[in-house]
């Protein structure tokens, strides 16, 4: 049984279980009225005596019209066998009405379900495709990271006070080339000609150096004063 009908049989057996419940406290009801102010009639089409309420009381009482209608006789056949009660209640409209309700919901349960199927693979889909594109995304921002560090590596190089540190550095370490070329010439390590031409390529290098890096650093301090 599909979960739909067991829904539909559950509310059929709660409606129909409700309503006998009913059906009997309002036959009580009848009886014990009528056993209290009893007004017997005849009817001409049955043949048989009937009880009848006026309206005013029947309204006070609250019952079904259904049930209103039966005879005293009726009325406690009713009450004796379950089954005729079951199959009196069964037959009324309002339980009509309630199981047409039922059968009509779970319909629409059915279809709703099946519509849900219907949909799963696109939801398989549209997950799958999710799920690479956080992937993705993930890796993308791996990258973006990487790539930011490094451009603030290369900004931090090419800022004109790293710049203007990196040639007094260098300068500094061709004065100590050079220095070390005149030792080398002093212990006869190398000759005039060897010695001219290195020494004075570094020389030459090492005050190049330290002009720009000098130069620069004067520039930035006027920047500095004049608010940049």
């Amino acid at each position: 049984m599909s979960s739909g009908s067991k829904c539909l049989a559950h509310r059929e057996g709660t409606a129909g279980s409700h309503f006998l419940c009913l059906g009997k406290r309002e036959i009580c009801l009848i009886v014990r009225e009528d056993q209290r102010y009893p007004i017997v009639m005849m009817d001409p089409g049955a043949g048989s005596p009937h009880s009848f309420f006026p309206l005013t009381h029947s309204a006070q009482v609250g019952i079904l019209p259904e049930v209103a209608s039966l005879s005293r006789d009726d009325l406690e056949d009713l009450l004796a066998c379950d089954d005729k009660l079951t199959e009196f209640v069964e037959g009324l409209p309002q339980v009509a009405a309630l199981k047409n309700q039922c059968e009509q919901l779970s319909a629409q349960n059915e279809a709703l379900a099946k519509a849900n199927l219907e949909r799963s693979s696109d939801y398989e889909r549209a997950r799958d495709a999710t799920i690479q594109k956080v992937e993705e995304l993930t890796s993308l921002r791996s990258s973006f990271e990487d790539m930011t560090i490094k451009q603030q590596k290369a900004s931090e190089k090419l800022a004109p006070s790293s710049i203007q540190e990196s040639l007094l550095i260098f300068a500094a370490q061709s004065e100590e080339d050079s220095e070390k070329i005149a030792e080398d010439f002093l212990h006869s390590h190398i000759d005039v000609d060897a010695f001219l031409d290195s020494y004075l390529e570094k020389r030459i290098e090492t005050h190049l150096r330290k002009f720009k890096g000098e130069r620069l650093g004067a520039q930035l301090r006027e920047l500095h004063k004049a608010g940049f």
